[in-house]
């Protein structure tokens, strides 16, 4: 197994640094709170500290992805890219529709209460990267960008699965985890030449 990119593990460190920020402001939790536990794929009761930075910091980067997808999805040559690009779309945006939701529920007044989560890399702009490949070496470079997303997705996911509280967002995590982990299998399989650097 590798080793977790600089990007992930300095996600990793921000959200044990924000959780202890955290700490004093998220609601305490009461062994006799009597709201019934998260289930399913509705709000969750509560969703506060690692959970909730968690959801910050997920959200922040696919939010990233899907400006990736969207640089100009009328390039892509590739069949099978473009019905992978299709799906991962989908997914990704129903996830940050979702974590939204919960997001909002956990802290329905963010003015006061903001934590800006961003994207941790010494890369240059993928999207302009984009912007700036030739058509005949755009798939390339997207399975290139698009396979770098998602491996951090599933790092930071993963990292998460041991620190999650709240059920649902334990879920979350590992089904990103898991598609994200396929997603990188297909990207690998796709028959698309490597960009050269």
């Amino acid at each position: 197994m590798r080793p977790p990119s600089a990007a992930v593990r300095c996600l990793a460190v921000a959200l044990v640094v924000v959780s202890l920020a955290l700490a004093g402001c998220a609601p305490a939790t009461h062994p006799a709170d009597p709201r019934p536990a998260a289930t399913g794929s509705g709000p969750p009761a509560e969703v506060s500290g690692l959970d909730l930075v968690f959801l910050h910091a997920m959200t922040a980067h696919q939010e990233r992805t899907l400006a990736i997808l969207r640089v100009a999805p009328e390039r892509i040559r590739q069949p099978s890219l473009r019905t992978l690009v299709a799906a991962v779309e989908a997914t990704e945006a129903d996830e940050v529709a979702r974590a939204r939701e919960w997001i909002r529920a956990a802290d329905p007044d963010p003015g006061g209460h903001r934590h800006e989560h961003p994207e941790p890399t010494g890369d240059a702009d993928p999207v302009a990267r984009l912007r700036g490949t030739p058509a005949s070496a755009y798939d390339a470079a997207l399975v290139a960008v698009l396979a770098s997303q998602q491996r951090q997705a599933a790092e930071l996911a993963r990292a998460h699965l041991a620190l999650a509280v709240s059920p649902v967002v334990r879920d979350l995590a590992r089904r990103i985890d898991e598609s994200r982990t396929a997603q990188l299998r297909l990207l690998a399989a796709l028959p698309v030449a490597r960009p050269t650097p």
